[in-house]
């Protein structure tokens, strides 16, 4: 099913979180940003509707729950890779920091001397997410995404991402396909054991200083990536 040596892939996942703890914060440090965020309100609760329920301090909760799925309103604290060796032996190494462009410049190392290597980027819904999050970010704090990175010019047959998500679906146009439920499916232990898990990921770095946890997390939907890829490689 996959037919891209294991050893040519690399895994990969971000966690990200809002750009400030809270709507208020952001309007106080990034004024134009969260004037924009007021200008997409009504699309946050179109795209989320069951967050119309909420009243009490409205903006700041769904800034809390939302602003780390969109670029603009969000920041990346953490990047883990993995790969595997021709001997079997999995590498692993991560990239967590508050200083978000610190961070991105070690990414871009990273990716660029992976794409002279041609890797593959393998990860879970990857490409509606982790590589136009870094894409964007990189940009917004000065840097240029590297080439690995597919951009609005690349050819469908140029990209060199396996999206586990994309080839669960099998080509349907539906929205079930969580990691978790392939995992469940696949019979893979779940990344979801440890004490933060993805909805509690801004929660945990801005109110409680779980950095830490929450890369430890993020290392372990790595590992639960390449369970699956081997799993699928696996197949008679």
């Amino acid at each position: 099913m996959i037919k891209i040596p294991i050893h040519k892939i690399l895994f990969l996942d971000i966690e990200t979180v809002g750009l400030e703890k809270n709507y208020d914060e952001c309007a106080k440090k990034h004024p134009l940003i969260s004037h924009q965020f007021d200008n997409y309100f009504d699309w946050f609760l179109k795209r989320f509707p069951e967050d119309k329920e909420i009243t009490e301090d409205q903006k700041n909760k769904v800034f809390a729950t939302r602003a780390a799925l969109v670029p603009e309103f969000a920041k990346i604290i953490c990047l883990s890779v993995a790969f595997v060796m021709e001997n079997g032996e999995i590498k692993k190494q991560s990239f967590s920091n508050d200083n978000e462009r610190d961070l991105l410049i070690d990414c871009q190392k990273l990716l660029d001397r992976c794409g002279r290597l041609d890797f593959w980027l393998c990860g879970h819904n990857l490409k509606n997410f982790d590589i136009p999050m870094l894409a964007k970010r990189m940009i917004i704090n000065g840097l240029e995404p590297p080439s690995i990175l597919p951009s609005y010019d690349t050819k469908p047959w140029e990209m060199k991402v396996i999206d586990t998500r994309e080839i669960w679906q099998y080509g349907a146009y539906t929205h079930i396909g969580s990691l978790d439920l392939l995992c469940a499916c696949m019979d893979v232990p779940t990344s979801k054991a440890g004490e933060v898990t993805g909805d509690k990921v801004h929660q945990a770095y801005w109110y409680e200083n779980k950095l830490k946890e929450i890369t430890e997390y993020c290392e372990r939907d790595v590992q639960v990536l390449i369970d699956v890829v081997q799993k699928l490689k696996q197949l008679l």
